[in-house]
């Protein structure tokens, strides 16, 4: 990025970024378009050639360690930049030089109010509020010394036509906006760009929103049935999980407690790349002292709910009809914790198909579904069972 170092390859968004000349720049984009790599290229960037104070924040700390934390962490390992020492896992702080990054999560914008910053990114900017971005938008205090000026960088998928960034934003002074799509990313496979492209025979707001990166407001979204929560409820009278396989996409957990005679779901794993292996040491660590509780996994996969059964985990295989699934989860209320960031996406997104005439289908658009499937596989299955055990219990004198 500099003459010390290697040369860099980045995409049109990180040079559109970089020449961007307001206060507020707002990266909208498609699913997998890169925005968030040249973000994060970006700011080790101004890191490098400034003397600044980088935020980078998300609504919650989990999520934040597993997108953009962990983003910029390996992009610093790939330029041969970071220094473990560097790294304050206790303050979540990484220094270079006279360069700081700070990774917070805004639960509580208070708890930031006497700090100062040059720089600061809301991935996910949709989880976020406009309460958040205007008391972030005050932090922006930190002198400048070699830079242009202080910046605000949001990047997020175009979602719902009804947030505050759509109705306030946009419509302010001092705001770039930028857009991109999967056309931007030269890295992404075939197979994923088919996927994307896809969508459009089934589902026109999913392919405006993931392919088009335009703004989206579907009447279709299935689930309008749940409420976040801060926390799942102490003392529950059931613990069960669900989870559905991946590799190149997520392998995704789901926690599910029974509470007073509802649902409360908590997203535990989201991870691509897991083999089994790595997937059942993850599993002991995630469930320790929960080992007893029952998994619900996708009965598609019986080799790989045998090798974990094998460990001594109480896994099984799920009932798998969708619809009806869906309709089990449907017919009763139920609570996500707020920090579940990916589950919340996925039930914002998640919708049914239609014809070429518009007709609403019985059957849901299969893109971005992970943490749902795992969600429908745990009560789907749990209600079931519990059924059979109710009736079985009956006896007939």
């Amino acid at each position: 990025m500099t003459s010390k170092t290697r040369k860099i390859k980045v995409n049109k968004i990180f040079k559109k970024t970089f020449q961007a000349n307001t206060t507020t720049i707002i990266n909208i984009g498609g699913a997998r378009s890169g925005k968030s790599y040249a973000m994060a290229q970006l700011l080790i960037y101004k890191a490098v050639n400034e003397i600044c104070q980088i935020a980078v924040t998300r609504k919650t700390m989990p999520a934040l360690k597993m997108t953009a934390m962990r983003l910029i962490l390996n992009l610093l390992k790939e330029y041969n930049l970071f220094v473990p020492a560097c790294l304050n896992k206790t303050e979540n702080t990484y220094k270079m030089g006279r360069s700081m990054f700070q990774f917070f999560s805004l639960d509580d914008p208070e708890k930031i109010k006497s700090s100062e910053f040059n720089y600061i990114w809301l991935e996910e900017a949709t989880e976020f509020n406009y309460n958040d971005y205007s008391v972030l938008l005050t932090r922006l205090s930190a002198p400048i010394i070699n830079g242009k000026q202080n910046q605000i960088f949001l990047t997020l998928n175009p979602t719902d036509i009804n947030s505050w960034i759509y109705k306030k934003l946009l419509t302010q002074k001092d705001i770039t906006v930028i857009k991109s799509t999967y056309k931007d990313n030269n890295f992404l496979q075939k197979s994923y760009i088919e996927t994307l492209l896809s969508l459009k025979n089934y589902d026109n707001n999913a392919y405006k929103v993931f392919a088009l990166g335009e703004w989206g407001a579907s009447e279709k979204i299935i689930y309008k049935n749940w409420s976040l929560v801060d926390e799942l409820p102490q003392n529950p009278s059931e613990i069960f999980y669900g989870l559905d396989f991946g590799f190149n996409n997520p392998t995704a957990l789901v926690q599910v407690t029974v509470y007073d005679g509802k649902f409360y779901a908590r997203e535990i794993l989201y991870q691509s790349g897991l083999t089994n292996t790595a997937l059942i040491e993850k599993l002991q660590i995630l469930l320790k002292g929960q080992e007893s509780k029952t998994i619900y996994a996708d009965a598609a996969e019986p080799n790989r709910i045998s090798e974990i059964a094998s460990t001594g985990l109480n896994i099984k295989p799920a009932q798998k009809n969708v619809l009806n699934g869906i309709m089990s989860v449907k017919s009763d209320n139920f609570f996500v914790t707020k920090s579940s960031t990916n589950l919340i996406k996925e039930l914002q997104t998640y919708s049914w198909k239609s014809d070429a005439n518009g007709n609403i289908l019985e059957e849901p658009v299969k893109f971005n579904d992970h943490l749902l499937d795992a969600l429908r596989y745990a009560i789907y299955t749990y209600k079931n069972e519990l059924s059979k055990n109710s009736v079985a219990d009956i006896n007939f004198i």
